[in-house]
């Protein structure tokens, strides 16, 4: 018989010795005060929503059904999906050319956001609000909601990923993977109800992703929302170009938002041999600018 309380309080310290989905719920929801070797988290995007991000003064936080992995929406269940709004983060150092070209779109208007963790964790403890996003224009709707007031939970949260979906063959060890971690006692996760934004397919493991998620009764029809930004955040960014950006992100910043934000250059600038669509036609290589 296992020793463990069965209080909600209980967050396991062991991955591999997890064995429920709350447990691993917990130690993933833990994943802020456990990342000690993570000093910066990064979210690869582009240019102009860094622009419009700060323009507006708001980081904004999607519904799942949003999101391009579309194997975790259907695996997921639905009534928790409604009730989850989040943001992705990698919490990975070393620049992940996948994310470059998943995330960091239009390549040559790529970008990546670089915060220092302590940075995020100060900035989550502000938040007292979310506010409401149109899907139609992206503009704040003028609804507010106080987190104390609708119980709403702001966390970081790491996810998990499981091999339950691309097993072949039955001699194929079915596992969760967390970090360099693994645990071999939850089965199909990728299906229980209580880890619906928690697991998602090893295939998307090279993201190690982490999430600001926001989580709350959604009687209210909410599809997405964002939280406020606050100086001592926007101040402590590193903005990264893309390895194909063109033109200079500094000039760029400089001229939208009229603040200097500390940029940096890809390492693999001038080192990386791929062509955009645009890079590869004819017609503008002759004409340049005059197609447009």
């Amino acid at each position: 018989m296992s020793n463990k309380t069965n209080s909600k309080a209980y967050i396991p310290t062991v991955f591999q010795d997890i064995e429920t989905p709350e447990e691993l719920k917990c130690y993933l929801d833990d994943s802020m005060r456990r990342l000690d070797n993570t000093p910066y988290l990064h979210h690869y995007t582009s240019v102009s929503r860094v622009v419009d991000m700060i323009r507006s003064g708001t980081w904004h936080l999607g519904n799942a059904k949003g999101m391009n992995d579309n194997l975790e929406y259907k695996n997921g269940d639905a009534t928790r999906w409604r009730n989850l709004f989040f943001s992705c983060f990698m919490c990975e150092d070393k620049e992940s050319i996948g994310m470059w070209s998943m995330y960091a779109q239009p390549r040559e208007k790529g970008v990546k956001i670089s915060i220092p963790k302590a940075a995020v964790k100060k900035w989550l403890k502000t938040i007292t609000e979310i506010l409401e996003i149109s899907t139609n224009d992206y503009q704040p709707t003028g609804r507010r909601f106080r987190l104390k007031e609708y119980d709403i939970s702001l966390r970081l949260s790491s996810v998990a990923y499981c091999n339950s979906d691309s097993l072949q063959g039955k001699t194929n060890e079915e596992k969760i993977m967390w970090s360099t971690a693994k645990n071999i006692h939850i089965k199909n996760a990728v299906r229980i109800p209580e880890l619906t934004g928690y697991i998602k397919d090893m295939a998307w493991s090279y993201e190690k992703e982490i999430r600001i998620k926001a989580e709350f009764d959604n009687v209210y029809g909410v599809h997405r929302i964002a939280i406020p930004l606050t100086e001592d955040l926007i101040n402590a960014m590193t903005i990264t170009a893309s390895p194909l950006f063109e033109g200079s992100l500094e000039d760029v910043l400089k001229k939208e938002i009229a603040s200097k934000i500390k940029t940096e250059q890809s390492m693999f600038t001038h080192r990386l041999n791929i062509k955009t669509i645009c890079q590869e036609c004819k017609l503008k290589q002759k004409y340049g600018s005059k197609l447009i």
